[in-house]
C-alpha cells in the first residue's frame, strides 16, 4: 500500500505580491485623485454659487438704497483717476439712517460710497457712515477730522467701478472740472438725477457687468410738512 503526501496549497510568489501591490497603489491613487478632484469642483462650484449671492446681494442693495432716497436728498460724487484705477465717492445727505454697530444703536446724518484701492490694483467698494453731515464745506473731512462712525466693505477685490449719473433721456451729466483728473457732480434737492449708471467687474478676470438704478422723483417733506401752530 503506497501512501501518498498531501500537497499543501500553492503560495503566493514574490513577483506576485509585488504586482498585487502595484496595483492596489494605483487603485488607491485614482480614488484619491478622482476624491480630490470632487472635492476641489465642489469647492468651486460653492465658492462661485457665493460670489454670485454677493453680487446680487450688492445691487439689491442699491437699487434699493436709490429707490428710497427721499424728496429732500443731497447726493455728490467725486471721482479720481489714478492711472488705471478709477476712484469714486458717492455722498448722501439727509438720508437719515439708523442701525446696530457692535451692540449700540447708531444714527447717520451722512453716508458715503467710497472705492479703496490695494496694492494688487484691484479695489474694495466701502460703505461709510457719519454721525453729522458733510456736503455743507469745500474742505475735506482730513481737514475738518471728521471720520466715519461705522465702515462696512461692500465688495473684495473689484477690478472695475465706475459710477455715471444720468438725465432720463440717458445723458450723462455736466462734469464741473475742479482739476484736470477730478470731476465733480453735484445738485441741489430739486435737480437730482433720474439715473445712475453702475460699470462693475468683479474679480481680476471678470466681465463688466452694466446696472442702471432709477431715482423716482419726490417731494421734499420740509416743504409739504405743515408747521405746528
Amino acid at each position: 500500500m503506497k501512501i501518498h503526501a498531501a500537497r499543501s496549497p500553492r503560495g503566493f510568489t514574490l513577483l506576485e505580491l509585488v504586482l498585487a501591490m502595484i496595483i492596489s497603489g494605483l487603485l488607491v491613487t485614482s480614488i484619491m485623485n478622482l476624491a480630490d478632484a470632487t472635492i476641489k469642483t465642489t469647492r468651486l462650484t460653492v465658492d462661485r454659487q457665493n460670489e454670485q449671492i454677493t453680487q446680487d446681494a450688492f445691487f439689491t442693495l442699491m437699487r434699493r438704497h436709490f429707490e428710497k432716497l427721499p424728496g429732500n436728498a443731497r447726493m455728490e460724487l467725486t471721482f479720481n483717476e489714478q492711472g488705471e484705477q478709477y476712484l469714486s465717492d458717492m455722498t448722501f445727505q439727509n438720508v437719515p439712517t439708523s442701525f446696530n454697530w457692535g451692540g449700540t444703536s447708531l444714527s447717520s446724518e451722512a453716508m458715503r460710497i467710497t472705492t479703496t484701492p490695494l496694492r494688487d490694483g484691484q479695489l474694495d467698494i466701502v460703505l461709510q457712515y457719519f454721525d453729522e453731515p458733510i456736503l455743507d464745506s469745500e474742505e475735506s473731512l482730513a481737514e475738518r477730522g471728521i471720520e466715519p462712525i461705522a465702515s462696512i466693505t461692500l465688495l473684495n477685490g473689484v477690478r472695475l467701478c465706475e459710477w455715471r449719473v444720468l438725465s432720463g433721456s440717458g445723458k450723462t451729466y455736466p462734469v464741473d472740472w475742479t482739476d484736470p483728473k477730478v470731476g465733480l457732480y453735484e445738485w441741489d434737492t430739486a435737480r437730482l438725477p433720474t439715473q445712475v449708471e453702475l460699470n462693475i467687474a468683479f474679480g481680476q478676470n471678470g466681465e463688466v457687468i452694466r446696472r442702471v438704478f432709477w431715482i423716482p422723483k419726490r417731494q421734499n417733506p420740509q416743504q409739504t410738512t405743515t408747521p405746528a401752530k
